[in-house]
């Protein structure tokens, strides 16, 4: 089954929230493990932070799940892992610290890449990485991605992004008020 997996520490909850309800209007039944609960299409079976390993193992587990979406922090990854070996689409939206990573003794950008960069280690060669291309270092992961590689931004004249287009690659940017 496609399985999407978000990190990163903003507005992921919204993107988690977004793509189930895309793979729902396309008529999958849809397992969504997200900090707002844990959802079967758009059931809400159980309440309050969702985003840890155990949920996306419910999530996975159900037979009629036919799309998995999960929401993962810095802070679970470093403490449970991804509920999933690979996934279709890995979404990094950026490299901000997180609370509670002092405790796992993060505190260095370079620290907090080797953590993130997880979510788009398991993308798998069909699928796809998509990135801030406004973050450098969420950008930099680009390379890590076995699947293709997509950078969204507010601006098109981004580095990354600008780079990025220039190799053929794909990206989404706004441009005079429009997507």
């Amino acid at each position: 089954i496609p399985l999407v997996g978000i990190t990163g520490s903003r507005e992921t909850t919204l993107i988690a929230r977004l793509v189930a309800w895309l793979f729902g209007l396309s008529g999958l039944h849809v397992g969504l493990a997200c900090r707002d609960g844990l959802f079967f299409d758009h059931r809400l079976v159980e309440e309050g932070d969702q985003s840890d390993w155990e949920a996306g193992q419910r999530v996975l587990m159900n037979r009629s799940v036919e799309a998995g979406v999960f929401e993962q922090g810095a802070l679970g990854i470093l403490r449970d892992g991804l509920p999933y070996d690979r996934c279709l689409i890995g979404v990094v939206t950026d490299a901000e610290m997180s609370p509670g990573l002092f405790d796992y003794y993060v505190r260095e950008s370079d620290q907090r890449y080797t953590v993130l960069r997880t979510q788009v280690d398991v993308v798998l060669p069909e699928g796809k990485a998509v990135l801030n291309a406004e973050d450098e270092l969420v950008a930099g992961m680009s390379d890590l991605s076995d699947g293709e590689v997509v950078f969204y931004g507010q601006r098109a004249d981004l580095p990354a992004l600008l780079r990025h287009r220039e190799g053929g690659g794909a990206a989404v940017y706004v441009e005079q008020g429009q997507i």
